[in-house]
């Protein structure tokens, strides 16, 4: 297991027990990019974090189950599937994409897909 995997499984340990910001915080790097979709990529960990953060307050019930994962040359593909429940009371439960690109053992590029 190259030592990214290793990081990217760790990653994905946090995530699924509900410690979004601690992975975000152990696993990401100052300069990393995050985009959703096509739409603008969100550059720097500061901007990256406060979007972070607010995702999770306004979703607090939010769990997420890693379907699969695929891994190439620093890079690691999840699939994941999200539950939460929106503001109107309704039970949610989607798809998402996640590509990372790591260097130095830290994400320095994700982008998320998923239907909008």
């Amino acid at each position: 297991m190259n030592p990214f995997e290793e990081k990217n499984e760790q990653l994905n340990t946090l995530l699924t027990q509900g410690q979004a910001m601690e992975a975000f915080e152990r696993f990401y790097a100052e300069e990393v990019t995050m985009q959703e979709n096509e739409n603008e990529p969100r550059v720097g960990k500061v901007l990256n974090r406060q979007q972070c953060g607010e995702f999770v307050e306004v979703f607090p019930d939010l769990t997420l189950k890693i379907l699969s994962t695929a891994y190439g040359d620093n890079l690691s593909v999840q699939e994941v599937l999200f539950d939460y429940t929106d503001h109107e009371g309704k039970k949610v439960i989607y798809p998402e994409v996640a590509v990372r690109h790591w260097k130095d053992g830290m994400i320095i590029k994700e982008k998320f897909y998923y239907a909008s």
